[in-house]
């Protein structure tokens, strides 16, 4: 009973200083009445204090201006007061901000009209509302380790500790924690618009990091955790989810808001709204923004999410922009700062994690120049790393760049001799990228591929190598070997790529590969080099896999990019395939007109694909390019020839593949992941060249698969299959008592597949697969699962119930009807 007293009587006050321009002041003493227990703000004008007994008065002091104000405490727990000061630094305002306990009608509440007016005037506070305009930005991404206790910064920093003390202290906690800056990636651009065009041209680019830029922790996968944003946009993307923006014309269905100033600013009434997440667990935030009355303008708005957001990995996200008269009455953007938090274990503010901090700064505005239409279609291509490279003095007197950014270069510059802090970034790089260094040029892996399983080979044991010395390096090997334990035979893949060319990129490749591939359960891809996932092994299964080919494959290939995201890529390939044990699966046929039986497929085929990616982030400008983890839908179209006679090929041949990917974010109800693939083969083939639908069998949960069925049950010449699943992000556990606890996450899926094959094919099987093909009834599997699975912050499980329609007749076992697949995969 005495510690659940004590507990209930504990006061505890978090807030910020303001002026009356909303920047942070520092210095500002903060205490209870009749107490010593009191604090300072600091640089950025917060605080926090607490005490285990309950105090009902704070006491704000300034003591320049002998200035003292007391403020009544109604809660034991204030989380948001936010003090302001006027220009003679006295107290104007005080506010006890917290969320409201009932939630106003449209009628009842004034912030509603002020959201209409937002709504209304959205497009005429847009800068593609304006005639032309032409400005700078400057962007700057920096990531690194935060939170690390100073007992533990000094043993792993020694001597570098004094220096990072002074510039990167935290100084909203209430004990002293370091942050580590690890990596930073500067840019300045000139963008000129006009109606519908835009141009942008970069002008200079500076990067540093502890190791080679871009290795060390997952820079590739974090420092593209911000887009752009902006808040007049119904939804704000960030990483692979979808929030809805405060702004939003639905926002009024999931936030609550509270009208708490307004005062008059430069002839016009400004006002300031709170906003609160209805439901906390959701993809929303929690903060304020200023508006101006008439134009119903933003000028300023701050947004962060609550700790009980349902993200693993994630403990906050903030946004903060700051928008600049360019003209009268018309606003845009200027100071803006976006910052994510990523950690571990639990979402508490003193964890040790990794930031990520994206600040831009838009400047010099000119409106109503316009250029004629040709100067907007011009580009400026970047074709290598270093070709908007700068002098020191550009950066310090042109870029736009804050204060800190130089002393947090210099940091970065003096820890690269750390020893103990390139073993961390080391560790983390190994992690991510699943490569080892072996020597300067040389790696080894994937150390994640090493270990896998089938009935043919047994324990399979792999070791793949890489050269590599940078990013981007224009020519790369990559050879991996593969032994059975249980066949006794050495397997191996090696491959060649090679930049031939920048501007237009186009790369040349080569391989040879002789390897067990499950061709049952093989997907469309726009190359034929070294397959980039084994398909044909895994540790955990289901039934038998006998059903392994035996493939010797030589392969050329070009690639062509008439964009990014806009490739042409042409192939020939020769290859020989045959059963890994014919003992235990047969892949016999007879060629047509004949009736000699074959056991060895002799192919020689062309390949042209194209393939179309729009939005998704490229980046590194090597042979080997890096893609942005944000989701992008795919169009892929690809003709294969075969040609009889050429390198003893025995079969003539045209097959035609259709790929389509698209990802549907559907605000705060979660996102759609939807892909359709269709194919027809024209000819006569064996089953080596024919369209298995596409089946897995281990226990794992396999995108584009269908989870039930065995290799081989479905064998067609013509088919379209379809794979549909809707992720809720919390959507609907997030409202169930209890459940919402646990933090878990719903989805639902739906896949079909459908085909047929023509008689002249079947006439030709000798193999041990009687085809069947689904083609007098769809076959379609069904089900949920429940993902977000985990303790504390980290929550990469997931586990799928599936279950599948009657069908007549399958070739070989009869799948089960029912099944339960698990999932790994650490994301947010």
């Amino acid at each position: 009973m005495l510690l659940f007293v004590l507990s209930y009587s504990q006061t505890k006050v978090k807030g910020v200083v303001y002026d009356e321009l909303d920047r942070p002041v520092d210095s500002v003493r903060i205490s209870f009445k009749g107490t010593s227990i009191s604090t300072l703000s600091s640089e950025r004008g917060k605080f926090m204090l607490s005490s285990e007994e309950e105090h009902s008065t704070l006491v704000v002091t300034y003591e320049k201006k002998h200035l003292v104000r007391e403020i009544p405490l109604d809660r034991r727990v204030n989380r948001n007061i936010e003090i302001r000061l006027n220009s003679e630094k006295s107290l104007q305002e005080i506010t006890l901000i917290g969320k409201p306990k009932k939630k106003l009608s449209k009628k009842e509440n004034p912030a509603y009209k002020i959201l209409q007016g937002i709504w209304k005037n959205k497009e005429r506070n847009d800068i593609h509302s304006l005639g032309s305009y032409d400005y700078r930005r400057y962007t700057s991404i920096n990531m690194g380790l935060n939170n690390m206790d100073s007992v533990l910064a000094k043993k792993i920093l020694g001597d570098d500790y004094k220096t990072l003390r002074k510039v990167l202290i935290k100084d909203d906690q209430e004990e002293e924690k370091i942050a580590i800056p690890v990596f930073m990636n500067e840019l300045t651009e000139r963008i000129y618009g006009k109606k519908n065009k835009e141009r942008i041209d970069t002008e200079g680019e500076r990067k540093s990091g502890l190791n080679e830029v871009g290795r060390g922790f997952g820079v590739e996968r974090f420092s593209q955790v911000f887009n752009e944003i902006n808040p007049y946009d119904d939804d704000i993307r960030i990483l692979d989810k979808s929030f809805v923006s405060p702004l939003s014309s639905r926002g009024y269905g999931v936030y609550q808001y509270a009208l708490k100033d307004s005062i008059s600013e430069g002839g016009h009434m400004v006002y300031t709204i709170h906003f609160f997440p209805i439901n906390s667990g959701d993809l929303l935030f929690q903060g304020r923004f200023k508006v101006v009355d008439g134009i119903f303008a933003v000028t300023d708005i701050w947004m962060k999410t609550t700790r009980q957001i349902n993200m693993s990995l994630v403990r906050d996200f903030s946004v903060e922009k700051h928008y600049t008269e360019v003209k009268d009455d018309f606003y845009l953007p200027g100071k803006s700062q976006y910052e994510g938090n990523f950690t571990l274990f639990s979402k508490r503010k003193d964890e040790m994690g990794v930031y990520v901090k994206k600040e831009i700064n838009e400047y010099e505005y000119l409106m109503d120049q316009p250029h004629d239409d040709a100067f907007y279609q011009q580009k400026i291509v970047q074709t290598k790393s270093d070709q908007f490279e700068k002098s020191d003095e550009y950066w310090k007197t042109s870029s736009g760049a804050s204060e800190d950014t130089e002393e947090t270069l210099k940091i970065i510059q003096g820890l690269r001799a750390n020893k103990k802090i390139s073993r961390v970034s080391n560790i983390i790089t190994i992690a991510s990228t699943g490569y080892v260094d072996l020597f300067k040029g040389l790696q080894t892996g994937s150390v994640w591929k090493t270990i896998s399983s089938n009935n043919i080979e047994g324990l399979r044991l792999r070791m793949g190598f890489r050269t590599y010395k940078t990013e981007d390096d224009k020519l790369r090997f990559n050879f991996y070997g593969a032994y059975g334990v249980d066949d006794q035979k050495f397997k191996y893949g090696i491959e060649g790529i090679y930049l031939l060319s920048s501007q237009p990129r186009i790369v040349l490749g080569a391989s040879h590969l002789r390897d067990n591939l499950q061709l049952a359960s093989r997907l469309i891809s726009p190359s034929d080099l070294l397959p980039k996932s084994s398909n044909s092994s895994s540790l955990i299964r289901r039934g038998e896999n006998y059903y392994l080919s035996n493939v010797m494959r030589n392969t050329i290939n070009f690639d062509w990019a008439l964009n990014n995201n806009l490739h042409i890529n042409l192939s020939a390939v020769h290859q020989q395939i045959e059963s890994a044990d014919p003992k235990l699966f047969s892949m016999n046929y007879t060629l047509p007109n004949s009736s000699e039986i074959q056991s060895k497929l002799n192919d020689f085929a062309t390949n042209i694909s194209l393939t179309y990616t729009p939005g998704r982030n490229v980046y590194g400008y090597g042979v080997e390019q890096k893609f942005g983890k944000l989701p992008y839908p795919t169009f892929m179209l690809k003709y294969t020839r075969g040609y009889k006679g050429v390198l003893n090929s025995d079969f003539n041949y045209n097959k035609l593949q259709l790929l389509i990917k698209e990802n549907f974010f559907l605000s705060n109800f979660g996102v759609l992941n939807a892909s359709i693939e269709l194919g027809k083969t024209f000819n006569t083939v064996p089953l080596p060249l024919l369209s298995p639908i596409t089946a897995d069998q281990s226990l794992s949960v396999v995108p584009n698969s269908f989870a039930l069925l065995n290799y081989y049950n479905f064998t067609t010449d013509t088919y379209m299959m379809g794979h549909f699943e809707h992720h809720f992000n919390g959507f609907i556990l997030n409202r169930i008592p209890l459940i919402k606890k646990l933090k878990w996450r719903s989805l639902i899926f739906y896949r079909l597949a459908y085909g047929s094959i023509s008689q002249n094919n079947i006439d030709i099987n000798k193999s041990s697969v009687n085809y069947i093909a689904p083609n007098n009834t769809v076959y379609s599997e069904y089900g949920f699962g429940i993902e977000n699975i985990g303790y504390g912050n980290i929550r990469p499980f997931r586990v799928d119930f599936v279950w599948r329609s009657t069908m007549g007749e399958f070739s070989g076992l009869v799948p089960p009807s029912f099944g339960v697949r698990f999932g790994f995969k650490p994301g947010f």
